[in-house]
């Protein structure tokens, strides 16, 4: 028992090493990948003034909230409501259209399925009858033959 916990304790100690490296190796690829990428002037100008802008829109709502701290919050609120009601809007869109699709589409589906299944079985009932008339009309012309073949054979007898 001692054994397999000391094996269970090596395993364990060898995987968080190997996790261990493997987080390390990830960090220093990072920052080479990032040290390299700035050697480039364009990627330094376009890191720089985003940051800039960053910073500036930052400062801008700092000094907004610090400022008029009500005004802030209360313009945060009315655009809430507003997109509260462009979303409610839009539900109620997607439910108008649910239900014309449900009227102008399903539906007419829904009959023509039951028009085209009715048609269907009136079709097999009208084969059936056509066999049964042309069962009658082959049994009338073999007692056609029949019969003429025993007149026939009557008048030469």
């Amino acid at each position: 028992m001692t054994q397999a916990a000391t094996y269970n304790n090596v395993t364990t100690t060898t995987t968080n090493e190997k996790n261990g490296k493997l987080l390390k190796g990830m960090m220093i690829g990072a920052v080479i990948g990032g040290a390299l990428t700035m050697l480039d002037s364009n990627t330094r100008n376009k890191i720089t003034a985003t940051t800039k802008n960053m910073k500036d829109s930052t400062m801008d709502m700092y000094s907004q909230v610090k400022n008029n701290p009500s005004e802030v919050k209360d313009d945060l609120q009315e655009r809430l409501k507003s997109a509260s009601s462009v979303l409610k809007e839009a539900i109620r869109d997607a439910q108008n259209l649910y239900e014309k699709v449900n009227e102008n589409i399903l539906f007419p589906v829904s009959v023509l399925k039951e028009e085209s299944s009715e048609i269907l079985s009136n079709a097999k009932e009208v084969t059936t009858d056509i066999k049964e008339i042309g069962g009658k009309v082959k049994e009338a012309g073999e007692e056609v033959i029949d019969g003429s073949n025993g007149q026939s054979n009557g008048a030469y007898n």
